[in-house]
């Protein structure tokens, strides 16, 4: 009966990450740009041509696709979540 009547006490502690996440998530928002890269789109074209020396539409409008996605929000939250636990 133990496993049945410690719920409760599951619940406050799913209720306290699932706070933790939302702090997470509003932080990388309002204050780390969000779903925005931090490694600016001109330097990663730079770094392409560099190295593959290809000048591709292409390949552009896909780096712009991924520059602003939301896995750079859940990269930002997923740092903050490690650095607040």
């Amino acid at each position: 009966m133990t496993e049945h009547s410690s719920v409760i006490f599951v619940f406050f502690f799913l209720a306290e990450y699932a706070s933790i996440v939302l702090i997470c998530v509003l932080n990388s928002l309002l204050f780390l740009g969000g779903y925005l890269s931090i490694i600016p789109l001109e330097f990663i074209i730079s770094i392409i041509d560099l190295l593959f020396n290809i000048n591709n539409t292409i390949i552009y409008d896909i780096i712009l696709n991924i520059s602003s996605s939301p896995l750079n929000l859940a990269i930002k939250t997923a740092f903050l979540i490690f650095v607040f636990i």
